[in-house]
């Protein structure tokens, strides 16, 4: 190039750096020239992470916007495309499912475990866990089939016959779905579901008083019409109103309708506290019932109630025992006595209810002896329907899901069915009976009867009848499983030393700490506690004395005997009835007021 062009060449450089335009750039890397580079501001900061939020904020509702679109537009039901392939889809699924439980069973059983509630799934799973554990592939296979499966169907029957169509009508509300999954709530959820049902009772109030709002003079036939409508929804959630069987429809009414009852009756439906005692009991005996149906409710598991329930009646007693300490009892004369103290002293203590019951049978067995009448022990057991475990803990296949309350009402209605037949023919006993729970829940019971000896044959064959009358190809020749009596030999021991151990061991196992129990295992005195466990929840009725009015003190139920049973006695009889009164009186004031309680 020549000098000429070098200098054409430059004075074009120059020419061009005069715009700013066209001005050199600066270097790659700024670390050349330090002080050229300019210092960022905190505003500068600011402004760009706002950018990049508002960048995310709009990809988010970008985002939500296709699932909108997804969701309501552009859905299997609107698009047919889309339907068909949503369709083929399910198709492959239910096929793939269908595969897996052809070759491997045991897998859909385990997802079926899964999908039961907690309080279901847990207890269950541990114990698949541990079958699995064992290392015998055809022993855990077993159980799950033979076991597990079964239990699985069981429960679905129990729950369907829980819920009642009316029931599932009454969830259908606004807010009322809750009541479907009534078992799996928590006591919170209860008090939550007890208020928007009283709520809705309170509309359906509202909508039935609209007409008499308007009206001054309303009848009180208007007002009873009124409280039926609200009856009518409650009883659809399988409860009875308060005073339903006085202020109910009749044909053949003799009384008059009492109208005062209706305020307290409307006042208790429309009570959310009411609701909540009413769900929370409806609650807790279902819970029980799906676990019996499980079998989680046996000498396996947890013999006569479930370890839920016990762990639920001992913090209940434990609150109570708090109330009680932190409250005294004042009368008007400024006396004060310690509640603790008060509630101890009454049949609230199980040593006195324990002496109370002992010295009441005492009480028969001396007006036995005196009468010369015999005693018979008779033992009654509830057909194979209701119980819903073997005694080694798998599924009963006779079971018909029959609950605990039923078994109870079973032989209440056995017993009753009885004792009209033997009143028909002539006979007459006195006694005690005692309900106990096997070791699935299931109620049978021990009986006490003293009667006279020329009618002990009949007596007894016609307890055998009633007894052993419902399903009785199921018993064949031996009805030993059903009916059970023996005769009280003397020599062996008295009436009361028969019925001690029973008395004991469902109140609070006094004197029983050393003797096992042979359907479950463990020490009668350790079972006490869930006896009385599966008493409460189950509302079971543990004690009743028959033939006599049982209103009073125990100290004078001999004279309540006697004039219900007593004939025509000599003077030297008369004479032995007071003698042996008054060592009656005398051995209960040393048991219920000298001796101290024991624990």
């Amino acid at each position: 190039m020549s000098h000429a062009d070098m200098n054409n060449c430059c004075g074009f450089n120059e020419a061009a750096a005069a715009f700013s335009w066209n001005s050199p750039k600066k270097a790659i890397n700024p670390y050349l020239d330090p002080a050229e580079v300019a210092p960022v501001s905190a505003l500068s900061n600011l402004i760009t992470l706002y950018a990049a939020d508002n960048e995310q904020e709009q990809l988010r509702r970008e985002a939500l916007s296709d699932q909108v679109w997804e969701r309501y537009f552009f859905n299997e039901s609107r698009d047919p495309v889309q339907r068909e392939m949503e369709q083929d889809k399910l198709i492959s699924r239910a096929k793939l499912a269908h595969e897996q439980q052809r070759f491997n069973p045991d897998m859909v059983i385990l997802a079926d475990v899964n999908a039961q509630p907690s309080h279901i799934s847990k207890p269950l799973m541990q114990r698949i866990k541990y079958f699995s554990n064992l290392g015998r592939p055809k022993a855990y296979s077993r159980y799950l089939r033979e076991t597990i499966k079964p239990c699985l169907e069981r429960l679905e029957h129990v729950r369907d016959s829980q819920l009642s169509a009316s029931f599932r009508f009454m969830a259908s509300h606004e807010g009322l779905d809750g009541l479907l999954i009534l078992p799996e709530m928590s006591q919170d959820q209860v008090k939550r579901l007890s208020t928007l049902v009283a709520a809705h009772m309170s509309m359906c109030l509202d909508a039935a008083c609209g007409d008499l709002y308007a009206s001054d003079d309303v009848k009180p036939e208007e007002i009873r019409k009124t409280w039926e409508k609200v009856a009518a929804e409650t009883l659809r959630l399988d409860v009875i109103p308060p005073a339903f069987e006085q202020l109910r429809r009749k044909r053949n009414r003799r009384k008059p309708v009492p109208y005062e009852l209706i305020p307290g009756s409307l006042a208790r439906m429309l009570c959310a506290d009411w609701w909540y005692r009413k769900l929370w009991k409806m609650r807790c005996e279902w819970r029980e019932e799906q676990l019996r149906a499980v079998c989680l409710v046996s000498k396996k598991a947890s013999p006569y109630v479930s370890y839920e329930a016990v762990m639920h009646k001992r913090e209940q007693r434990r609150k109570s025992l708090e109330f009680f300490r932190s409250h005294e009892l004042v009368n008007e004369d400024g006396d004060t006595l310690d509640m603790e103290d008060v509630v101890n002293a009454s049949s609230s203590n199980p040593a006195h209810r324990r002496n109370e019951m002992m010295a009441c049978v005492k009480g028969l067995e001396l007006i036995a002896e005196m009468r010369g009448d015999c005693a018979v022990f008779y033992t009654i057991t509830c057909p194979s329907r209701f119980h819903s475990t073997l005694n080694n803990g798998r599924p009963n296949p006779n079971w018909t899901n029959a609950t605990v309350r039923q078994s109870s009402d079973y032989l209440v209605g056995m017993f009753a069915a009885f004792r009209k037949a033997m009143h028909k023919a002539g006979l007459r006993w006195y006694g005690v009976r005692v309900a106990e729970p096997h070791h699935d829940g299931t109620v049978h019971w021990h009986l006490l009867c003293f009667m006279r000896k020329k009618d002990r044959r009949a007596i007894t064959a016609l307890l055998r009848k009633f007894a052993i009358r419902e399903d009785r190809e199921e018993l064949g020749n031996n009805t030993g499983p059903r009916f059970k009596s023996e005769l009280i030999n003397p020599r062996k021991g008295t009436p009361t030393s028969y019925i001690a151990k029973y008395i004991s061991k469902n109140i609070d196992g006094r004197g029983l700490a050393g003797e096992i129990s042979k359907e479950t295992g463990k020490s009668l005195r350790d079972n006490a506690e869930y006896v009385n466990a599966w008493a409460s929840l189950h509302r079971v009725q543990q004690f009743r004395f028959f033939a006599f009015r049982a209103s009073g003190l125990p100290v004078n139920c001999d004279c309540w005997l006697v004039r219900r049973q007593g004939n025509r006695v000599t003077k030297k009889q008369v004479r032995r009835y007071w003698i042996t009164r008054a060592l009656m009186q005398s051995w209960l004031l040393l048991m219920l007021v000298v001796l101290p309680p024991t624990s």
